[in-house]
């Protein structure tokens, strides 16, 4: 067996919806690792998923806030969750992803070190399942240039997602304290808020390695998810903004 990971100051904030079948293979995985560290569980689906959760073995946190039935509730979830941990860093995805751990190992032992960078960012594999078996399907958000002047990283990063790093906890509460209270009801104007905040806020180191496998969904040749026909990056989120009447 593997040595044992341990994470003593990282808290893995797993956010819940109605697809038991991914809860199911998000606690046989996890099960299967060496770990020691701390799972909050927030369960935003319709039916209370606490069963299920029982038998994931790794010390947990679970609540359920009642069902998701609005943007502006699964952020206010999120915000509600952020404040049960008390650890400095924050890894939060969703019940579809697989985590590399020792990737986020790396992230948290960096971050303990280096005060002047805000988040730590790995690299991202979709994948889908074909026979029950991974199969990966394309690398996203595979670079990060660095720089230590705020505005450079903006610039030469327009494309940044923070949804995958691993952030320090402080940050995330002052970002989703924003999205509540200025109410926001699409993804896009939320992640604008995290991932601006995040690069201005501090650098952001960059591990060539694996961080999290992304389940891609079902999708369909003939459809463009309407996100990314609005706004796939801070340019066309400036423009998309200021055009709303």
């Amino acid at each position: 067996m593997s040595q044992e990971i341990r994470f003593k100051h990282t808290s893995f904030l797993i956010l819940f919806k109605d697809k038991e079948i991914f809860s199911k293979k998000l606690i046989n995985y996890i099960n299967k690792q060496n770990i020691e560290g701390e799972f909050i569980i927030a369960d935003g689906s319709k039916k209370k998923q606490k069963k299920i959760f029982e038998k994931l073995k790794i010390k947990k946190k679970y609540y359920y806030f009642g069902e998701d039935k609005s943007i502006e509730i699964y952020f206010k979830k999120i915000l509600k969750s952020l404040n049960k941990s008390k650890k400095k860093f924050i890894f939060f995805c969703d019940q579809d992803d697989l985590i590399n751990f020792k990737t986020i190992k790396k992230k948290e032992e960096f971050l303990l070190t280096n005060k002047n960078y805000s988040a730590a960012k790995g690299i991202l594999y979709n994948f889908c399942y074909i026979n029950e078996k991974i199969n990966l399907i394309n690398k996203t958000y595979s670079n990060f240039i660095d720089f230590n002047f705020y505005i450079l990283r903006q610039i030469f990063n327009i494309n940044f997602r923070s949804y995958y790093c691993l952030h320090r906890r402080k940050n995330l509460v002052k970002f989703f304290k924003l999205i509540c209270k200025y109410k926001l009801k699409d993804f896009r104007s939320s992640e604008f808020i995290i991932d601006f905040s995040t690069i201005n806020i501090g650098r952001i180191k960059f591990f060539k390695d694996i961080s999290v496998l992304r389940w891609a969904g079902f999708k369909s040749k003939d459809k463009k998810h309407p996100i990314n026909i609005i706004h796939s990056n801070r340019y066309d989120w400036f423009k998309y903004f200021f055009s709303k009447e």
